[in-house]
């Protein structure tokens, strides 16, 4: 039988910049490789990116974080 392996995912926030427009952004880090983001569009919405790939938008950071955990684990 297969244990599963616990994976610790950081979140960092940080901002970005896209076409002159400054995002609060959650950087989400496996050790020291990030494998996903999280952009505060606007208060309300949230648009997820699983390795650079757009994968949904979510109304709350907690629905955001679920939806990137979801995909993450289906590609792994």
């Amino acid at each position: 039988m297969k244990k599963n392996k616990e994976t610790e995912i950081r979140m960092e926030e940080t901002t970005k910049t896209i076409q002159g427009t400054t995002y609060e952004v959650a950087t989400l880090m496996l050790g020291k490789k990030t494998i996903g983001e999280i952009l505060v569009y606007a208060p309300k919405e949230f648009q997820v990116f699983v390795r650079e790939e757009h994968i949904g938008s979510a109304k709350t950071m907690d629905d955001a974080v679920e939806l990137f955990i979801r995909q993450w684990n289906l590609q792994e």
